[in-house]
């Protein structure tokens, strides 16, 4: 078998690279001479040491994974755009207000004594990858051999019609030239197409293997999400970027917040989410988050055990059964909110709710905030119903991370009897462990129906970021704080 070589379609990435690390070390050693040069009459001469060095030498990976994380080695840095600009300079802020604080704690003289030095570091260096990103990587791939290597090949899994509007609309002007190959329908496509047919969609896999592809873009009709997320992993398995249309994620379309960059109505999915070096960060960060929650929330625990007990006799805390990874299920842990256990009463209700019907609700029919209201509220206590608003209820789940069985941000845990009422497509979120907080959480609850917030899950599943889930965490905090609604 032939095999193909793809380097060539991450050499644009490889280039934003060495222009952003030059930038980073040419500004750091400009702002010691600049700052002598013009301002030695404030305290003297200062000359940088190896121990900068070293320090220097740490922080450029940490400045490139971070880059990473803020989608500024992806499409949005193909062109020159405002947006561009604006991601960019908000990152480069960022680093260097996180520089300081390290070098502050660390007491690196640099930037604890010399408020000079920091400010032309922090001017010189966004000079300095406005230069490389904006001036000298677009001079490169406008030069056509040096270009030849930037070069994006493009696969688009569509209809003729989307995959013709689609290839006009790539080939608009951009840093990187674009190169649509050809499209997969399973139509028969006509004598004259305006672009090359490669064959039907299930040849995806075929196609990667004998061309050089840099992405694949799918705008399917229908919501047929088992054969979406084949596609998906076909694409991953080849370490191709995948770009997918907006509307394949339902009510995601009107909560682009913690989106990624969007192309032409197609978002980016993560080349390589849960995957590798991704899955040990995001344990370490439930391992941490949960030792840390439950060190710092042990008073108000035991509060809180003291005001269920005088309210009503009874365990403190509420189990159910419910289904985690890959189908498992395992035992949540809640603070008990009722007197007594209310699950047959739940279980119609959720018989009811996935047959689409919940009339007797003010919230829309299909949605999961309408099941959530749904229950015997007699049975609510007066801490119960203040742990419910408050989302308190959940907190004994970090339990449940530390062991393992869930994670701080993932899907939210649905009873088994719930899962066995599921489409098949729709247990397509079990393929991570379930979290305290989740993307529909933070996109509004009452917003989106059912099968919205399963494809909330789904597009959360396929793009995860470490910088996805701090965000999550921290909108969750003010969801929690603004009583936009209980987890």
């Amino acid at each position: 078998m032939r095999m193909i070589d793809r380097r060539q379609p991450v050499a644009f990435k490889y280039l934003l690279a060495v222009c952003d690390v030059s930038a980073l070390v040419i500004a750091f050693y400009l702002s010691y001479i600049t700052r002598n040069w013009f301002f030695s009459w404030r305290g003297g001469v200062y000359v940088a040491t190896y121990h900068h060095a070293l320090f220097l030498a740490a922080l450029t990976p940490l400045v490139l994974a971070y880059f990473r994380h803020c989608y500024l080695y992806r499409d949005l840095a193909c062109r020159p755009s405002s947006e561009h600009l604006e991601a960019l300079t908000r990152a480069w802020v960022l680093v260097v207000m996180a520089f300081i604080a390290v070098s502050f704690f660390f007491k690196i003289q640099l930037f604890v004594e010399h408020r000079i030095t920091v400010l032309l570091f922090l001017v010189l260096g966004w000079i300095g990858l406005y230069i490389g990103r904006f001036i000298v990587v677009p001079r490169l791939a406008r030069d056509p051999e040096f270009a030849s290597g930037l070069l994006r090949r493009v696969v688009v899994v569509a209809p003729m019609e989307a995959a013709a509007r689609l290839g006009a609309r790539l080939s608009g002007p951009a840093m990187q030239a674009t190169q649509v190959l050809g499209y997969l329908d399973n139509a028969v496509p006509p004598k004259e197409p305006p672009l090359p047919c490669l064959g039907q969609v299930s040849d995806l896999g075929a196609v990667l293997r004998q061309h050089r592809v840099a992405a694949v873009f799918i705008d399917l009709p229908g919501t047929n999400w088992l054969a979406m997320q084949e596609l998906i992993d076909t694409a991953r398995r080849y370490e191709i970027g995948v770009r997918i249309s907006l509307r394949h994620f339902g009510g995601l379309m009107g909560h682009g917040v913690l989106l990624p960059d969007v192309e032409h109505g197609m978002v980016y999915l993560n080349d390589s989410a849960f995957l590798g070096l991704d899955r040990i960060m995001k344990r370490t960060l439930d391992i941490v988050g949960a030792c840390l929650g439950l060190a710092l929330l042990s008073p108000l625990f035991a509060v809180l055990a003291v005001c269920i007990k005088l309210q009503s006799p009874g365990s403190v805390f509420f189990r159910q059964r419910r289904t985690g990874l890959n189908g498992h299920s395992f035992d949540v842990i809640k603070f008990r909110s009722m007197r007594r256990n209310t699950e047959d009463h739940h279980r119609k209700a959720v018989a009811e709710f996935m047959r689409g019907g919940a009339p007797d609700s003010a919230e829309p029919q299909n949605s999961p905030a309408a099941l959530h209201k749904r229950t015997d509220t007699a049975q609510v206590t007066r801490i119960g119903a203040f742990l419910r608003r408050t989302s308190m209820d959940e907190l004994p789940q970090l339990i449940n991370v530390l062991n393992g069985e869930m994670s701080l941000v993932g899907p939210r845990p649905e009873p088994d009897y719930q899962v066995a009422l599921y489409k098949p497509w729709q247990h397509l979120r079990h393929r991570v462990r379930p979290g305290i907080t989740g993307y529909w959480q933070v996109m509004g609850r009452s917003a989106v129906s059912h099968d919205d917030m399963v494809l909330m899950d789904v597009f959360y599943i396929n793009n995860w970021s470490l910088s996805l889930d701090l965000r999550i965490l921290m909108r969750t905090f003010f969801v929690v704080l603004t009583g936009k609604g209980a987890l």
